[in-house]
């Protein structure tokens, strides 16, 4: 027997799992959030969830993808529209330099795949 009785692994037997994030053991860390759309992707939905996603990852970001979601956010928030390609130009440019935090990168990436049609 093992001088530690405490076991973090896992075991499953027999079913399916379908796992995106997991974290098992003292310390562990995961991060999720993607952003998913089955049938039709309502645009507006998912730039609220993207922005939601930006406001919890803020510390993770470097600086300029900080900066490029500020942007965003102030885009998003304006009277007047803003011209399609400004948006598709912060998305796109916020998909790099947000590509180290993962949650944000997958966000970011399912609103282009909805901008640009599936």
């Amino acid at each position: 027997m093992s001088d530690n009785p405490v076991n973090y692994g896992i075991q499953q037997s027999g079913g399916v799992s379908q796992v995106g994030n997991q974290a098992v053991g003292p310390g562990a860390y995961a991060v999720g959030g993607g952003l998913t759309a089955s049938g039709p992707a309502d645009l507006t939905a998912l730039l609220t969830s993207l922005v939601e996603v930006l406001d919890r990852h803020r510390g993770h970001l470097p600086p300029p993808a900080r900066a490029l979601a500020a942007d965003l956010r102030a885009e998003l928030t304006r009277p007047q529209p803003t011209p399609p390609t400004r948006i598709r130009t912060l998305l796109q440019d916020l998909a790099e330099a947000a590509a180290p935090v993962t949650p944000v990168a997958v966000a970011v990436a399912e609103v282009l795949r909805a901008w640009q049609g599936g």
